[in-house]
């Protein structure tokens, strides 16, 4: 496979690691490292992996020779990492801000060593502790941003979004018991919510993420195939998950009437969906099917059905919250209905592809082409003499088929 080569000399890769505040990584250990490969996207944690070429120096008189780059102490366990890269003229990203979990020394029969390192982002400090905890006249969100307020001395900026209908229990306090992290990411399920990590403008910086999915704001540079000159991408495969979209649907106890009162909440679009499909993949007879699946109407119309059901099962709280609860999940699974997995030809493209975020897809044929949520991005940089080899492979996706743009944005 054909690999993009970027040149060093127009594009800066920096490595900072060490205890606390990382710096600069020096350099004889930058003349060791064979690759670096990133992960990110909106789930939580991102992660990478450090490889370095680890030879031992050859036996002299003394203590037997030890591994010199284990031997710094920069590739020790929680020492911090931050992946830059930067192209000649532009901003600087930073692709990954995290801690070293996990050390590897390889040894091949020919004597190749290579020493790696692994880690995960910041969130990984808000699970190592499990925490007991109550939350007593508090919403999920507050909690949410009363447990990422522990975080700040990490760089950490919460960004939390509240969902719809909130209103803080009264017949119940809501529990912790779990690590921190965990917890985040139940009550954001509960919503049909993400959370996840993403990094700032500047190494040390991170925004915590707890929200819906977010499907409006700026596309980033265009990704092209089968357009001859304009082309930047390498590979690309489309699949549409039928089985992926899901109505909700159930029966709540609505402790808010006197006497208490059983209330039926069934759903069938996603009504914040983004306006990314024209065809959403969700068919509008889906609310009807919706209200009593067990019932005659579900027995007459099966063989129309082309979407799967969800009970809503959430004790305790309002049919407004219910409902809110309900389209979250609708609309989180909605958006994994159209699946795009390809390769960027990084030197092309000329910019890093960040996840999440939006992209416009164009040269696909109008069932495929236009926006989508950049879910994923994998970068991996080798590094071979004074060449960087640099490819960057993505996952996008979207909740149907069709396009609800006519042009997209080169720049």
């Amino acid at each position: 496979m054909a690999t993009t080569t970027i040149d060093p000399a127009t594009t800066t890769v920096r490595l900072l690691i060490g205890e606390g505040q990382p710096r600069d990584a020096p350099a004889d250990l930058l003349a060791s490292l064979d690759a670096i490969e990133v992960y990110n996207g909106s789930a939580c944690p991102a992660g990478f992996r450090l490889s370095f070429v680890g030879d031992r120096y050859p036996p002299e008189p003394g203590p037997m020779p030890e591994y010199p780059l284990l031997a710094s102490g920069l590739l020790d366990p929680f020492n911090r990492v931050q992946v830059v890269i930067q192209p000649e003229g532009d901003a600087a990203t930073v692709l990954i801000d995290g801690f070293i979990t996990y050390q590897e020394v390889s040894v091949e029969a020919d004597g190749k060593t290579t020493i790696s390192v692994l880690g995960e982002d910041v969130s990984v400090k808000m699970d190592l502790f499990e925490v007991s905890a109550e939350y007593p006249n508090l919403t999920d969100s507050a909690i949410v941003t009363q447990i990422l307020g522990k975080y700040g001395d990490l760089g950490i900026e919460p960004q939390v979004t509240a969902p719809s209908d909130e209103s803080a229990p009264q017949d119940y306090v809501p529990q912790q018991n779990s690590t921190d992290r965990f917890f985040l990411q139940a009550l954001a399920a509960r919503h049909g919510f993400l959370f996840y990590i993403q990094p700032g403008s500047s190494a040390g910086s991170n925004t915590a993420y707890w929200g819906p999915p977010v499907t409006s704001g700026t596309s980033q540079k265009a990704l092209t195939l089968n357009m001859g000159p304009a082309n930047n991408l390498r590979s690309l495969a489309l699949r549409y998950e039928a089985l992926a979209p899901t109505v909700t649907y159930g029966r709540v106890l609505d402790l808010t009437q006197q006497p208490a009162a059983p209330v039926d909440v069934g759903l069938g679009g996603a009504s914040p969906e983004g306006g990314l499909a024209a065809n959403p993949a969700i068919p509008s007879s889906a609310s009807s099917l919706a209200q009593d699946p067990s019932g005659t109407s579900y027995a007459s119309q099966l063989a129309s059905v082309a979407v799967r059901g969800s009970l809503l099962l959430h004790p305790g709280f309002t049919s407004a919250e219910t409902r809110s609860a309900g389209q979250g999940k609708v609309n989180r699974s909605v958006q994994e209905a159209v699946v795009v997995e390809g390769e960027l030809d990084t030197a092309d493209y000329e910019d890093v592809l960040i996840a999440p975020g939006l992209v416009d897809l164009r040269g696909v044929g109008t069932r495929y082409d236009g926006t989508y949520v950049v879910k994923q991005v994998r970068h991996l940089l080798s590094f071979e003499e004074d060449q960087v080899l640099y490819t960057q492979k993505f996952v996008l996706t979207r909740g149907g088929v069709g396009s609800t743009i006519t042009e997209v944005d080169e720049t």
